[in-house]
């Protein structure tokens, strides 16, 4: 992460604020983004890394656990 990126701490009683990708990753990157990736994105800047890794383990649709290959499908 870049020294000007704000450093992304937990925060368990945050919303995710959808656009707050933006904050973690440039803005022209962001908007080129799906909507999966744009999601973590979110709620890495909304509610830290750890969160972020444990939303991109459940499937987008259903919710359930994903294996590593099936997450990396989905966020690369």
């Amino acid at each position: 992460m870049s020294s000007n990126k704000e450093t992304i701490k937990p925060n368990a009683n945050t919303k995710v604020i959808p656009g707050s990708g933006e904050k973690v990753v440039p803005k022209n990157m962001y908007a080129a983004m799906d909507t999966n990736n744009k999601k973590a994105a979110d709620v890495m800047a909304s509610k830290g890394i750890d969160a972020a890794v444990e939303h991109m383990f459940k499937h987008p649709k259903t919710g359930e656990k994903m294996d590593y290959a099936t997450m990396r499908s989905y966020y690369g």
